[in-house]
């Protein structure tokens, strides 16, 4: 099972296909009508993550959390959700009618799309995963509360942080540290606050031999703890360095000393002493 609750396969190419974005601004792919309510985008969000079905007395409670609503207003966005998703081309809706929501199985999301990509051994998958990376997740949903609540925005950043670190491995291995950069840097539009991603980002700036890239990186890191600014985010001394990273992981503390001492990667200069 995937963050979803079902990982399908790729759609029949003969069928109408929509595909529901949140890896960014939230969006839908291959809509038959616009939303005319941003209720219904909303709806049709959550039942992307709930592929088993929702009955219509749950659903609300996740969209107006805070609040009653009552059923005209729960009947008219279930409605502007299938209108707006229409139907496959073998007439069937995409959202089907029922004692539960469930969206049609030509429906599908980037998170699984990116799921297949990720379970794949293949570098170049992984690389291609990541690209659907747009910015943060679930952006512009008129409410997002569930999404923390049901564990999936924290489910998915693991995904996405857990990809981006072997696709950064396996460029840093290809000799394209360039490309592993870019690849934590786009993991950090997701989860802008994991060490990890930063001590990734440690590796290839120095596999790029840029030691006062490496200096910079860490003092972006430093600033992000709460130390404020680093006494020496200009200067050389690793002693001053060493002296300001206690309100990090130790790991990361380790990595970055570590990163200091190596001999310099190509390109590279020595830090002084």
């Amino acid at each position: 099972m995937g963050l979803t609750g079902l990982v399908r396969p790729f759609p029949d190419m003969r069928t109408q296909y929509v595909e529901i974005a949140v890896l960014g601004p939230v969006r839908v792919e291959g809509l038959s009508n616009p939303f005319r309510r941003s209720a219904a985008l909303d709806l049709v969000v959550y039942l992307a993550f709930h592929p088993e079905g929702v009955r219509h007395a749950d659903w609300p409670i996740a969209l107006w959390p805070d609040k009653p609503v009552s059923l005209p207003t729960v009947h008219s966005t279930a409605s502007d959700a299938r209108r707006a998703l229409g139907r496959a081309h073998d007439g069937r809706p995409h959202l089907p009618r029922g004692t539960s929501l469930r969206l049609g199985p030509s429906v599908s999301s980037d998170v699984e799309r990116f799921e297949r990509l990720a379970s794949s051994g293949d570098p170049e998958k992984l690389v291609e995963a990541m690209t659907l990376i747009r910015g943060p997740l679930f952006a512009g949903l008129r409410r997002a509360d569930w999404t923390i609540l049901e564990g999936v925005q924290p489910r998915v950043e693991a995904l996405v942080v857990e990809t981006a670190l072997r696709a950064a491995d396996e460029a840093i291995r290809a000799g394209r540290a360039t490309n592993g950069e870019s690849l934590i840097r786009r993991a950090l539009l997701v989860s802008p606050f994991d060490e990890r991603l930063y001590r990734a980002l440690l590796r290839t700036t120095h596999a790029q031999g840029d030691r006062a890239r490496l200096r910079v990186t860490m003092a972006q890191l430093v600033r992000l703890a709460g130390v404020g600014e680093p006494s020496w985010a200009g200067g050389t001394s690793r002693r001053d360095v060493v002296a300001e990273l206690g309100a990090l992981h130790p790991e990361t503390a380790d990595v970055y000393r570590d990163l200091l001492t190596a001999a310099p990667a190509t390109g590279a200069y020595p830090t002084r002493q």
